[in-house]
């Protein structure tokens, strides 16, 4: 019997323990939260915004308006929020009811998340630049052999091509 309890009294410390827990949001406040379809699904908040010290955090060819979106709340509930004005993309699907779990942070002011985003998914882009800038610098002597020898396979495979003879 007290196995039972003590069992109980774990998975309840583990449930709690693994609750989702949610930005502070009030109406009237604009929210960074990311579009819907890009929220944080099979990983816990924090481990879904470090994927972004990549660019675009897994989703390289998409901007930061697809990713993200800034809206105003008019209404908060438990689960979910209301939204009002909005900054995303012209074409942009979107819901007036959305998930707390995909809220980002909270500001005064749009102006104050539309910075934090762009500042956020700026890491990912900046740090990719630098890593692509060393690895070509450090291969470029490497692919300029690899390229000439490709040049030289062409030249002997099109011989009728290639004649220095005019």
């Amino acid at each position: 019997m007290a196995a039972n309890a003590e069992s109980r009294r774990n998975r309840s410390a583990q449930a709690e323990g693994s609750m989702t827990k949610f930005i502070d949001i009030t109406p009237g406040q604009w929210v960074l939260a990311f579009n819907e379809p890009y929220g944080p699904y099979s990983s816990e908040m924090p481990e879904h915004l470090a994927m972004f010290c990549q660019r675009g955090g897994g989703w390289d060819s998409h901007r930061a308006e697809e990713i993200f979106h800034v809206y105003q709340v008019t209404e908060v509930k438990p689960k979910t929020y209301f939204i009002g004005e909005s900054v995303t993309l012209p074409h942009a699907y979107l819901k007036t009811r959305q998930p707390r779990t995909h809220v980002i942070a909270g500001g005064l002011a749009k102006d104050e998340m539309i910075v934090l985003r762009d500042r956020f998914f700026a890491i990912g882009n900046e740090t990719d630049d630098r890593i692509e800038a060393e690895m070509y610098r450090r291969i470029k002597k490497y692919s300029a052999k690899e390229y000439a020898k490709a040049e030289a396979k062409i030249h002997r495979l099109l011989p009728h091509h290639f004649r220095s003879d005019p």
